[in-house]
């Protein structure tokens, strides 16, 4: 059972972080349709989450963590990844 929690914290925090690096590097070079559908791969395990809820296995507090977890790991994207610095765009001179 340890395992399954590990699994859901740290699986679901770095899915959600990876998804909005994801939707972010696709966006800036493709588009958003395009960023939508790179990234749409990453939402497949909190849904399943969602659904396996329902099921009657014991699991539900692996299923919570691993939501919680993956929108946690959404919305830490904001605060270490956001927009890219104007350092980014830096050329050293000639």
């Amino acid at each position: 059972m340890i395992l399954y929690l590990l699994l859901a914290i740290f699986g679901g925090f770095l899915t959600g972080l990876f998804s909005r690096y994801a939707y972010q590097a696709a966006f800036n070079d493709f588009g958003k349709a395009i960023a939508v559908v790179c990234s749409i791969v990453f939402y497949v395990a909190p849904v399943w989450a969602l659904f396996s809820l329902f099921k009657s296995d014991d699991l539900d507090v692996f299923y919570l963590l691993l939501m919680a977890s993956f929108a946690a790991g959404v919305l830490v994207f904001n605060k270490i990844g956001g927009e890219q610095s104007d350092d980014s765009h830096y050329s050293p001179p000639d």
